[in-house]
């Protein structure tokens, strides 16, 4: 207690409103509670200031290590300045050039390779091992390294065995689809192994891609605003045709004498074809290919080069690429997405087959084994992709499953993970300076910019549409432009941006080329969150629900949280907003897992809702959105305390692989949900007047009834949760239950529209299948009897594509359903996929009726409605606008038909 702070007694006047943020939890007060979590922060040096955030990138020797090291390293300066990078590496290796060239002061360690079998080597191991350890050592308490990373080769195995002796975390990058010998090593206790291909065997592996080198970001970056213009620009340089169809042919640095020729030799039928061919042979092998184009007919057009060091000019003029399966060959062309014919090494350990592999299966590249590429094979496979009637339309599919496959922000994935084991940037969000948010009127971003005015932060932001956010940021002194352009900037320090905003944003080039510090809107929502205990909630559904009913318990009771939540809460007091800027110490916040974005975050507390599969657009299989899961509880800060449902095989998955590592921390796990051995069980829902009663029973003896004021077991399942937390933060069992009876929802959940003609319309956010599942149940027992009819919305392409067949079966839940076309958010549309693919599969004793325009289906779901019903407006996306149009159309059907209308809201 701070001193000359006293709590007013429980029966003082205001008591239900009083500051609470001294009380400290009591093992002895609530057997489930754990003892406060001790603060974790960064060494300071003397005198109290902060040390410099510092990061020590080991690897070398080849450009495939080298490359994604130099990647990293910009991309970390790019974030934040003030960090300091250092690279270690060996004298000898191509990093002893590229570093220094790249401004990076290089620290230097004797070069140890490991022997891949036994020899005289092995006698001298242990030696040569202990010197570049203790080298390493030297550079990491030199430079302050907080984080070490590695990219394999002979430096990352002292690196790793440094870093393990002096307890500093360990970030691994593989390239490769096989590992090489120091990245097992390193992995084993590794903090995070990023790889470019799944399948490595490394323990944790999370796929990343492969950062990319900085000429090949920009050309990725000048294709995606005017592709025409790059290979334009880029044929200039080369002294080639831009019109022509062109080949670039290349096995490495180093060449490859049999792709050179295979090639060379079907150098007559490829220029009788009309194809320009750029041929880069590899040092001292032009020769050869030259010879064997002497007197050709268009022999001009085959251009030959042993080596081309602005490699991504070939790259901006190719429409096919020939050569090796090298893994930044690979990952490169990918992410650009152009088609390839890949020619693994026939030497070494298959690591190249396996590294085409995804792209291949894809159907983004041809693959052919070394013996058999020769002219015939490149006439009969290669021209037809350059020339001919189905030419252009093969290549484009192609190219599309590539950049499918591919990964452009591997860079910016590889630095998230490496911050978040640093030491926050700054302790104060003041230091942002000046922060414009581009996409200011989105849910999570709204709540961010009304955090940051609020602590003193100057703030703008800017939308393409004048949403209903904008006003009440104006009135937060928030500087808000409808539209974007670079001049919005300002004089902003700091830009602010969501997944959903691309690089073409005018805003954000702008902003990248100006230096500004840019961070995703999770980055700058962990720099609000960094000076207090911090509640994340994360899951497929039900997090923003969680979520509120935590903030909202937490204001009853007197504790005055700050929160930033993806929904208006609200409270028997009227709406408390997405967002709330407290004096208290705990902080609640909805965590993202939509793209990765929760791993930001360092909570003393972690709410897993459920781990059902979502948004494989981003993690693309069941076990990598998982696996997601996992890292997100390790980053619970030691002696916190993750609360997961018992119900969810998911969840339960999850805390079976985390509670030994957890427990190791000091960190807690407290289980919820109607099995027997959940640490909280919850009862059956009962109705209680315009109250739905639940029962919550602790193992440890606790228990108590929650009268809540939403329906539904899955939110009964939510306030359990939201209890558990509460009570670690310092509630008892009875206040925690108090407080949760102040919540009265959230906007878009299960939210009130109006009663017209006898129907009452309700809108909900659901747009998982189990959420609609759980909202039509729900429904039902508010329908008490009438009928259920839903207006449904599909959120994302590829959650429909994925998901149609669970969608139709639980809309089988509903009396009538209409869906409308897909809300593309932030993908591109698929013409293949529309909201026809759930009503396909939509049980019989259901009605069901695709309508893809919205108006159209506003009017058709009208059109069935009848005085008792209960019509829903269900989806993520803009099919909320669509509850006031349905309310008109129901007024206009009750008055031509003499019936009054009731413009009011239902019950709750």
């Amino acid at each position: 207690m701070a001193d000359g702070q006293v709590d007013p007694p429980r029966d003082a006047p205001g008591s239900r409103t009083r500051q609470r943020a001294d009380r400290q939890p009591h093992r002895n007060e609530d057997p489930i509670s754990t003892a406060a979590a001790p603060t974790t922060t960064p060494a300071q040096p003397s005198g109290g200031a902060r040390a410099p955030r510092s990061v020590l990138l080991a690897g070398g020797g080849t450009a495939g290590h080298v490359n994604p090291l130099l990647a990293v390293a910009d991309e970390l300066r790019r974030r934040d300045p003030s960090v300091q990078v250092t690279v270690l590496g060996t004298a000898s290796g191509l990093e002893a050039r590229l570093v220094p060239e790249h401004g990076l002061p290089l620290a230097v360690v004797p070069r140890v390779p490991l022997p891949r079998r036994p020899t005289l080597d092995w006698f001298r191991l242990p030696g040569r091992l202990q010197e570049a350890v203790h080298a390493a050592d030297r550079a990491i308490e030199e430079y302050g390294a907080q984080v070490v990373v590695g990219f394999g080769g002979y430096v990352s195995t002292p690196a790793y065995l440094a870093a393990r002796r002096r307890g500093v975390p360990v970030v691994i990058h593989e390239q490769n689809a096989r590992a090489g010998l120091a990245n097992k090593l390193g992995a084993r206790w590794a903090a995070e192994v990023a790889v470019t291909f799944g399948g490595t065997g490394l323990p944790g592996e999370q796929v990343v891609g492969l950062p990319l080198r900085a000429p090949i970001a920009r050309l990725l970056e000048e294709r995606a605003t005017d592709a025409s213009g790059a290979r334009r620009s880029a044929a200039a340089e080369l002294g080639l045709d831009p019109d022509l169809p062109t080949l670039l042919v290349t096995g490495g640095s180093l060449g490859a004498v049999s792709v050179n020729t295979a090639v060379s030799s079907a150098a007559s039928a490829l220029l009788a074809a009309g194809v320009q061919v750029l041929h880069l042979t590899g040092a001292d092998k032009d020769r050869a290919v030259r010879a064997r184009l002497e007197g050709l007919p268009g022999a001009e057009r085959y251009h030959v080069l042993p080596y081309l060091s602005q490699m991504h000019l070939g790259l901006a003029v190719a429409d096919v690429v020939l050569g090796r399966a090298g893994a930044g060959t690979v990952c490169e062309l990918a992410a650009l997405g152009i088609p390839a014919v890949y020619v693994p090494l026939p030497i070494g350990n298959g690591e190249q087959r396996l590294n085409a592999a995804p792209v291949v299966e894809a159907g983004g590249g041809l693959l052919v084994d070394d013996a058999a590429l020769d002219a015939a094979w490149v006439e009969e496979h290669v021209i037809g992709l350059l020339v001919g009637a189905d030419a252009a339309a093969t290549r484009s599919r192609m190219a599309a499953a590539a950049a499918g496959v591919g990964v452009s922000d591997a860079a910016t994935r590889v630095a998230r993970l490496v911050e978040a084991h640093l030491p926050p940037a700054t302790d104060d969000v003041l230091a942002l300076g000046a922060t414009h948010l581009i996409g200011v009127g989105g849910a999570g971003m709204s709540a961010i910019a009304a955090l940051l005015a609020a602590r003193g932060v100057p703030t703008s932001g800017s939308d393409a549409h004048d949403r209903p956010a904008l006003p009440g940021l104006r009135a937060a002194g928030v500087q808000v432009f409808v539209g974007h352009d670079p001049a919005h900037l300002g004089s902003a320090r700091t830009v602010v941006v969501s997944s959903a905003v691309r690089e073409s944003n005018p805003e954000l080039t702008e902003a990248r080329a100006r230096g500004l510090r840019v961070l995703h809107r999770s980055e700058a929502l962990a720099a609000l969150m960094a000076d207090r205990d911090s509640v994340a909630v994360a899951g497929a559904h039900g997090k923003t629900t969680t979520s509120a009913m935590i903030a909202t318990a937490l204001v009853e009771e007197g504790a005055d949280p700050s929160f930033a939540i993806g929904g208006s809460v609200l409270s028997d007091e009227g709406p408390l907003g997405g967002s709330r800027d407290g004096h208290g110490p705990v902080f609640v916040a909805e965590a993202d897992e939509s793209d990765g974005s929760f791993l930001a975050y360092r909570p003393l507390v972690a709410v897993v809702t459920n781990v059902e599969p979502d948004h494989l657009d981003h993690y693309g299989t069941r076990e990598a959105f998982e696996e997601a899961f996992t890292r997100f509880a390790r980053r619970i800060r030691p002696g916190g305390l993750l609360v997961a449902c018992a119900d969810d095989p998911g969840a339960v998955r999850l805390v079976e692989q985390v509670r030994e590592p957890l427990a190791a921390a000091g960190t807690d796990v407290v289980t919820y949900g109607r099995a027997a051995d959940a640490d909280v069980v919850v009862g059956d829902q009962v109705a209680d007047g315009d109250r739905w009663s639940v029962s919550l029973t602790a193992q440890d003896g606790a228990s108590v009834e929650v009268r809540l004021a939403v329906p539904g077991a899955h939110n009964a399942l939510d306030a359990a949760a939201a209890w558990a937390v509460l009570r670690r933060l310092g509630l008892s069992a009875e206040e925690a239950a108090r407080g949760l009876e102040a919540f009265r929802g959230t906007g878009r959940r299960f939210e009130d529209r109006g009663t017209v003609g006898g129907v009452r319309v309700v809108d909900d956010y659901a747009h998982h299948p189990t959420e609609v599942a759980a909202l039509l149940r729900a429904a039902r027992t508010v329908a008490d009897g009438g009928r259920v009819l839903a207006l449904f919305q599909p959120h994302l392409y590829s959650r429909t594509r994925t998901f149609a067949r669970e969608f139709g079966e639980a809309f089988g839940l509903a009396d009538v359903v209409v869906v409308t076309d897909v809300y593309a958010a932030r993908e591109d549309p698929d013409p293949e996929v529309t909201g026809a693919l759930v009503v396909d599969q939509v049980p019989a004793g259901t009605v069901a009726t695709f309508v893809p325009d919205r108006l159209g289906a506003a009017a058709a779901i009208a059109a069935h409605a009848r005085p008792g019903d209960l019509l829903l407006t269900v989806g993520a996306g803009d099919v909320t606008e669509l509850g006031p149009v349905v309310l008109e159309l129901l007024g206009a059907t009750s008055s031509s038909a003499g019936a009054s209308a009731d413009p009011g809201g239902g019950p709750a």
